[in-house]
């Protein structure tokens, strides 16, 4: 059996796992990532094919697979791979499901207190010789005792309850199948309606993946609900949120905060004007040194299990 990993810096230890099991790896000798057309050469080569989230399988090329495949995803997310390729008898599609969870659960206890403790703004005016408390546009705020709103019941969202168990916040959560978590009723978090979500938390994180149902889920109206001194996190894709009625919204509420972890690219005009209450980090929640090297060893160890039960 044969892969190819369209990733370069695939960790070492994670070839080693691959080749250890019988399988011949490949891994892309170019500086570039492949084409579409690449990518379909790769697909009728190839029975194992490895991919990021810059590689988009589209329903076209699945015309082209005509034997069983893998494809491994270095992703929690998997809206670049068609809808087309999981309803396929000739393919099966592997992705990360817990080695990041924990960088990005942390990536968003940062923003949030980043946001509600002033920490850019403050470092802001001493870099701008305005170094002085009085020059904040607010004081400080503590998130102890306040109320975490959670957005998604997934892997990332019950290592973020873990890690604000020290803040004695009050949790409530909104998901589409709430029986299914008992883990996080069983920690006090309470399953609530969106709408009762978002009016009711003093901070909001939304982690889902994206898909027809959640695209567009924290709509301009959803947004309006938040409280103005509300604070909201999304370390999601960005297609999940209205992204130009949030920043609207915290333009109109300066004391309206907004973290973003996204793919920028089709926001980078929107996110070049100088904002106190916005922070927006380049999608690197979940790629630490830690997370990428766990990422790896995972979907290498879910493609050798696949593998060898085939």
């Amino acid at each position: 059996m044969r892969a190819y990993s369209t990733l370069k810096d695939f960790s070492k230890n994670a070839e080693d796992i691959i080749r250890k099991s019988g399988i011949e790896l490949t891994i892309n000798p170019s500086k570039n990532r492949p084409s579409g057309d690449e990518l379909v050469s790769l697909l009728k080569e190839y029975d194992i094919l490895l991919i990021g989230i810059r590689e988009k399988l589209t329903s076209e090329m699945l015309n082209h697979i005509d034997k069983p495949k893998i494809i491994g995803s270095l992703s929690v997310g998997v809206d670049h791979i068609d809808k087309s390729f999981f309803g396929s008898p000739l393919i099966t599609v592997v992705n990360i499901k817990t080695a990041n969870a924990i960088s990005v659960a942390e990536h968003i206890l940062g923003l949030i207190l980043a946001l509600n403790k002033s920490i850019l703004e403050g470092n802001e005016l001493v870099l701008r010789g305005r170094g002085h408390k009085s020059n904040l546009h607010e004081r400080p705020d503590d998130i102890s005792g306040k109320t975490l709103g959670l957005i998604g019941a997934g892997n990332i969202i019950k290592e973020l309850v873990k890690l604000v168990q020290a803040f004695n916040m009050n949790l409530k959560c909104f998901t589409k199948d709430p029986e299914k978590h008992a883990y996080l009723k069983n920690l006090g978090v309470e399953f609530l309606p969106l709408d009762e979500v978002l009016k009711q938390s003093d901070i909001i994180n939304a982690s889902l993946p994206l898909t027809d149902e959640t695209r567009n889920l924290i709509s301009a109206e959803k947004i309006a609900l938040m409280k103005p001194t509300a604070t909201f996190i999304n370390t999601s894709r960005a297609d999940i949120i209205d992204i130009n009625a949030l920043i609207d919204y915290s333009e109109e509420h300066e004391t309206f905060h907004v973290g973003l972890d996204i793919d920028l690219d089709d926001h980078r005009e929107l996110f070049m004007k100088h904002r106190h209450n916005v922070v927006v980090t380049p999608h690197t929640a979940g790629v630490s040194k830690q997370a990428i090297a766990r990422m790896d060893i995972e979907l290498a160890e879910e493609i050798v299990a696949l593998v060898s039960i085939s």
